[in-house]
């Protein structure tokens, strides 16, 4: 049985991406102690299935369609910075996610909901939609990554979220691999 790693997500536009890669080439020489996530694979992820088996690729994408008939595009601005937990002991750094309107979270519920259904289990953390950029692997210069992180208030850019993919995910020694499985319009 084949079984592949598998997600939920909203893509991010090309334009957004160029300006968070702008921000790691200025964030990068502060410290070496984060692995840097590629911009070309950022998104935003509303459900992480982990490994899946194949067969099961299409009821995935059918509960995720029933899901999405509930929800409406979400208007999304993409600005700030954070880290998870604190920017004390950080294991994640991130940029901002807003969505007043509270589309993006019904809708990642109702998806929750649906995938329940086929066994999945639902989230038991509350939804907190953000765009991962690195991932602390060790304390090298993450004081002064940190430092100026806390300082970023820009707005990378806006975008309709209006369509969710289910992505595969292959991990390779040179990073992440992502291909889109099904695209399904909100």
């Amino acid at each position: 049985m084949a079984y592949i790693r598998t997600f939920i997500c909203f893509e991010i536009p090309s334009g957004i991406r160029n300006e968070i890669r702008e921000l790691q080439a200025q964030l990068k020489p502060l410290g070496r102690g984060v692995r840097w996530v590629n911009p070309d694979g950022i998104h935003l992820t509303l459900k992480f299935l982990g490994k899946v088996q194949e067969n099961n690729l299409d009821d995935i994408a059918s509960a995720v369609q029933q899901a999405v008939t509930s929800c409406r595009p979400a208007e999304v601005t993409v600005k700030g910075a954070g880290a998870f937990p604190n920017f004390r002991n950080p294991r994640v750094y991130w940029v901002g996610v807003n969505e007043p309107a509270g589309e993006m979270v019904r809708c990642q519920q109702a998806i929750e909901t649906e995938l329940e259904k086929l066994g999945y289990d639902k989230e038991n953390r509350r939804f907190s939609p953000h765009l991962t950029i690195g991932r602390i692997k060790d304390s090298d210069g993450i004081d002064s990554v940190s430092n100026e992180l806390q300082t970023i208030v820009k707005e990378f850019g806006a975008f309709t979220a209006d369509k969710v993919i289910v992505m595969k995910s292959e991990l390779k020694p040179s990073g992440a691999v992502y291909t889109p499985l099904y695209h399904i319009n909100i």
